[in-house]
Parts: structure tokens; C-alpha cells; sequence
């Protein structure tokens, strides 16, 4: 008779919130080793235009909007540009949207007056750090922020601490950072140590006792793409800078493994779905 321990697959909650914390923490000295980033003032200050919320809804928010009430408060945790506190604002009573880059803020707060959303407060600071600023809430979202949130356990101790209802992440299966591996060891030589999504956060809920619902969100086609561009675009993910003998690899790589019929390219994405995953704090 074969022998088979389960204890790897039904960790405690001490286990599995340690060992997501040593997921994002050997990505961050992984990444800081590779290429240490400047200090700079507001890290997402190029790219928050692309958070801009609208309002136009998306698949997951679709789902996550099934869980609201006319009447509630929400939280938004990390609400970037918008993307979520936007379409959420036009079916609850208020969003409190805690974020604390300047520049998503003023992508959200210029996309709530466009749309004139009034019903939108904006608190500049981080969380947990931030969760004396807020007031309780019927349900709490955090969306597409806690992979790189090594102490997990507090970060969602203080999302249902001043939630009454239900609490929602929205989450892709892989990390938006994650690089295709043939590619990036093409372009590095090494493995990359990938950071925690949707299976490390239930394992964690799971193991905390918790519920839990999961809508999956399927993501769509890539559209084929010039080459040059698909190489600029995909640069960050894979750490390299334009002239560089990594970006001459990547190109190569790329165009070895992502050809089209027509000639074009697809971006090297290794993200299959995303996902909202919710749980009632009180499921009785």
C-alpha cells in the first residue's frame, strides 16, 4: 500500500501565509538583484494612465458588481486609476477608495468628476497602514494588488476587520510580472522566481477556514503585433532595456516562439484568466 501524507496540501495558516511571504520576498531580492530600481517619488507615475477607470465595465467587474447592493459602502484597496472603483460607484451608495499614489489618484479622481461620480472618496495612504482613515463598509475589494503583499495575513486581518459583509479579490492565475520561462531563461540564463496569485491566495483563505467563491474571467486573444512593438512592450516584464544585449535576446526569443500565420507576433503573456474570488464574513 502506498503511503500519502496530505499535510503539503492542507498547510496551516501559519504555513501557507509564511510561505506566501517567502514567494514575494525571493521575487523582490531576485528583481532588486537583477536590476535595483532608482528611488523615484511615485513608481506608477508612466503607466497609471492605462488604470484609468471608465465607465465601461469589464467581465470581472461584471462578476464583482453581482455582489454589491444599492445601499452598501465599499472599499476599494489599492484602487489604482479607477479601474473598479469607477463602475462600483454607479451601483452602491459610496466608494472609499484608498490608494497612495499621486498619480492613480489623479487618474481616478479626474475619471470620477468626468463621469460625475460624486459618490467617490479618495484616501491617500497605504494599507493596512491606512485602515484607521476608513470607515466600516459592507463589502471590501482588493484587485490585482496583493501579489506583491508579503504579510498577507495582516493585509486581509484589516480588509475584514472593518468589512460587515463580504470581501472580494480579483486576481489573475499568475502575476502580472510572470515571464514566459522559455523566453526569459533565452534572455537570462536563470529561472524566475515567480510571485504568489490565485492558487497561493486560496491556499491562504483556505487554510484560514474561510468560504470561498471563484469566478473565472477567461482572458481574451492576443491580436498579432509588429514585432518591434511587441518587443518594446514586453521589455519591463523581461528587465530589458532598449540597445541591450537582453533586449536583442528577447527579440530573438519572441520571434522564434510567438509567430503568427501573417508574420506578426503575439505578446508573451503567460496569464490564462483572471479571476474574482469572494467570501461572506458571515455565511450563516
Amino acid at each position: 500500500m502506498v503511503e500519502f501524507h496530505t499535510a503539503h496540501l492542507r498547510p496551516s495558516a501559519e504555513d501557507a501565509v509564511r510561505a506566501y511571504r517567502e514567494a514575494v520576498l525571493a521575487n523582490r531580492q531576485f528583481i532588486d538583484a537583477l536590476s535595483p530600481r532608482p528611488p523615484q517619488a511615485d513608481y506608477w507615475e508612466r503607466r497609471a494612465p492605462a488604470f484609468r477607470g471608465a465607465a465601461g465595465g469589464s467581465p470581472e467587474a461584471d462578476a464583482l458588481l453581482r455582489l454589491t447592493r444599492p445601499e452598501d459602502t465599499w472599499l476599494d484597496l489599492g484602487a489604482g486609476g479607477g479601474r473598479y472603483a469607477v463602475p462600483l460607484a454607479s451601483h452602491v451608495s459610496k466608494v472609499v477608495a484608498v490608494e497612495p499614489s499621486p498619480s492613480m489618484r489623479r487618474q481616478l479622481e479626474s475619471a470620477a468628476a468626468e463621469l460625475a461620480l460624486g459618490n467617490i472618496e479618495v484616501v491617500p495612504l497605504e494599507w493596512p497602514a491606512g485602515q484607521a482613515a476608513v470607515p466600516r463598509a459592507d463589502g471590501a475589494l482588493v484587485a490585482n494588488v496583493l501579489y506583491g503583499v508579503a504579510e498577507i495575513g495582516e493585509f486581509l486581518d484589516a480588509m475584514e476587520a472593518v468589512t460587515s459583509r463580504v470581501c472580494a479579490v480579483i486576481t489573475f492565475d499568475r502575476a502580472p510580472n510572470t515571464p514566459d520561462p522559455e523566453i526569459w531563461h533565452a534572455v537570462h540564463g536563470t529561472s524566475f522566481p515567480e510571485l504568489p496569485a490565485l492558487r497561493e491566495l486560496l491556499a491562504v483563505l483556505l487554510a484560514r477556514g474561510r468560504i470561498v467563491n471563484v469566478h473565472a474571467v477567461p482572458a481574451p486573444p492576443m491580436p498579432g503585433r509588429p514585432l518591434d512593438e511587441v518587443v518594446q512592450q514586453a521589455g519591463w516584464m523581461y528587465h530589458a532595456a532598449p540597445g541591450s544585449t537582453e533586449e536583442s535576446r528577447l527579440r530573438a526569443a519572441i520571434e522564434k516562439r510567438c509567430q503568427t500565420e501573417n508574420g506578426l507576433v503575439r505578446q508573451p503573456v503567460v496569464r490564462r484568466y483572471a479571476s474574482v474570488v469572494w467570501w461572506l464574513l458571515d455565511p450563516s
